[in-house]
């Protein structure tokens, strides 16, 4: 099966074992992570973003936090879609004729990325609000309504996907055996020094920024809510009971919501930076190409599986759906998301 061009697949006499050696521990490692891993990763994505849909969009779920979390669902699932094409290029499956080439040097990679951009701006923006909610209160209404939630979801798409613009050029098709083309590095584009610094100001831009900015306003979040729950708990002499127990479960929600975002896409971020094609069969960089991928799939995965864990409102709505049944109102509800909890009732 031909390839893009490599230093190493150019070398001959003694190197020649070592090609095939290496070859085939990068094809039973991409047939491990993308083949098996990751499908078990898209195919449970695709089931819990498209229940997130039914449930987000029922009647009962109204207010500019459930707009979020629908846009965000939609995001997720459609990067999930688009990551079934990337499954196969990584695979070394994909359709190898010219149309197929010029989607895959052209579309696939600005596009499932930029789906994926897109997802992080809304975790941002959702952030935003629920930092006003908690920690600027006076304010909260100036942010929270659906045209601010609206405005800022358009932001969010318009900027992901003018961002991975360059992208678009980063590859070209080559003609690597006769009829059989595949999407392989542009080299005047990726070798140049502008590219390079793009690279790097779009990892800050998507990854590393948005995980320190998610960090100092849930911490911030974090700690104005324990010193407002010891208010309330030293105002009415309460410190345990069912909504405080919810409370210090949102805490420790956040801190790992955090840390997830942190850990899943730092290494997407270093991969970006390091990738080329002359690493195709490099054992150690695809070992950690595998990881970073998967790990990051996970990410845009999960959603509805952590709405479930921190929303008993989504839960409720959920178990109405399957049975067929209205949901079953509650006044104290806590509506979850991905940064936080609000209150149906009141929002």
């Amino acid at each position: 099966m031909a390839e893009c061009p490599s230093p190493l697949l150019n070398s001959s006499g003694g190197g020649t074992n070592l090609t095939l050696e290496a070859h085939l521990q990068v094809e039973r490692l991409k047939f491990v992570a993308y083949g098996v891993v990751s499908s078990v990763i898209i195919a449970l994505g695709i089931i819990g973003n498209s229940i997130n849909l039914a449930v987000l969009t029922r009647p009962n779920l109204k207010g500019p936090t459930f707009v979020y979390l629908t846009w965000l669902a939609i995001s997720d699932l459609s990067a999930l879609l688009v990551s079934l094409t990337s499954m196969f290029r990584l695979h070394g499956m994909q359709p190898r004729t010219k149309t197929a080439s010029l989607y895959y040097a052209h579309v696939e990679m600005p596009l499932v990325n930029a789906l994926m951009a897109s997802s992080v701006f809304l975790v941002v923006a959702l952030t935003v609000d629920r930092y006003f909610s908690v920690c600027l209160p006076t304010r909260f209404r100036e942010v929270h309504n659906e045209r601010r939630a609206k405005m800022s979801i358009a932001a969010a798409y318009s900027v992901a996907f003018l961002l991975y613009v360059p992208v678009c050029f980063q590859k070209t098709p080559v003609e690597v055996e006769e009829g059989e083309f595949v999407a392989c590095d542009n080299l005047k584009v990726t070798d140049h020094a502008a590219f390079r610094a793009y690279l790097l100001a779009k990892e800050v831009t998507v990854r590393l920024g948005p995980v320190v900015l998610l960090a100092v306003l849930n911490a911030a979040i974090i700690v104005t809510f324990r010193r407002t729950m010891k208010r309330r708990r030293d105002m009415v002499g309460q410190g345990s009971g069912k909504k405080y127990r919810e409370e210090k479960r949102l805490i420790v929600l956040l801190a790992g919501i955090v840390l997830l975002f942190f850990v899943s896409v730092t290494p997407a971020a270093v991969l970006t930076l390091l990738n080329s094609d002359d690493k195709e069969f490099d054992f150690g960089f695809q070992l950690f190409r595998a990881f970073a991928n998967t790990l990051e799939l996970s990410n845009y995965a999960m959603n509805f599986y952590v709405y479930c864990m921190c929303s008993s409102e989504i839960r409720r709505t959920f178990v109405a759906l399957v049975t067929c049944t209205k949901p079953v109102p509650n006044a104290s509800s806590v509506a979850g998301s991905k940064p936080s909890v609000e209150s149906n009732n009141k929002y």
